[in-house]
């Protein structure tokens, strides 16, 4: 009798379990969404919410992370990624995410180092979004250390597992515009913006590119647009380049 209600304690607190991790999993599902919304706030109140469930809970961590990135508070969002990776040093989400906290902190390499070992970690799982988002990460940190034959390797990786993502476009176009290729960069621009209609960064440097092609009248209506989208540097080059004086 007792190995009966023994048995009957543990499959009730293994239900129990398991109805605790997915009201966790759709709480951290539904933060995701405000994210997406742009809801910070209130993302950040059902990932805390979560993590209150399951503290441990690896998704919710990370995606908590990923929202401090969002809200430039990298040191937190370090803090927490670091005590995340000392609980479950396997998870390759972890490992992107610091990843791109070290990116904006301007520590290129020990970026590059921690992208690979999320790309090893996650080797054999056949997640193309997830490698996509490494590639895209490691090209930008191989392209801030100019080391733009890497950057655009990763970048044709990205491309090939996910052609939808703007960002790698983006990163690309840019990199085609510091080494003065200024066509492709424009053609990269031009797919940013038909995936994504309303990026102000594709304009801007789709503007800046036409510039050095000495193409004012099309550089000045990419500056009026990105401005109008609320890229600040395009209305420093409406106002430097795009109005006309009165005649004296």
């Amino acid at each position: 009798m007792k190995h009966i209600l023994l048995l009957f304690s543990l499959v009730s607190l293994i239900n129990i379990n398991l109805f605790a991790q997915a009201d966790v999993e759709g709480l951290v599902g539904i933060g995701n969404d405000l994210v997406k919304l742009n809801r910070y706030e209130e993302a950040m109140e059902k990932y805390n919410e979560a993590l209150d469930y399951l503290p441990s809970f690896a998704p919710g961590l990370n995606a908590k992370a990923n929202l401090l990135i969002l809200m430039e508070d990298y040191k937190a969002a370090g803090r927490l990624i670091d005590d995340a990776i000392i609980q479950n040093s396997d998870y390759p989400d972890f490992y992107l995410t610091l990843g791109s906290i070290l990116i904006h902190k301007g520590r290129f390499e020990d970026a590059i180092e921690n992208l690979n070992r999320a790309l090893d970690l996650a080797k054999g799982d056949n997640n193309k979004v997830f490698e996509n988002k490494v590639y895209v990460n490691r090209g930008a940190a191989y392209q801030k250390l100019f080391e733009y034959d890497a950057a655009l390797n990763d970048y044709s990786k990205a491309i090939q597992l996910n052609d939808n993502n703007p960002n790698v476009f983006l990163y690309r176009g840019y990199l085609y515009y510091q080494t003065n290729e200024y066509e492709q960069a424009i053609m990269d621009f031009n797919i940013v913006i038909e995936i994504d209609p309303e990026n102000p960064f594709a304009y801007y440097n789709r503007g800046m590119t036409f510039l050095k092609q000495a193409k004012d009248a099309e550089a000045c209506d990419d500056f009026h647009t990105a401005c109008e989208l609320g890229n600040t540097n395009a209305c420093k080059m409406v106002v430097a380049n795009c109005i006309e004086l009165p005649t004296q």
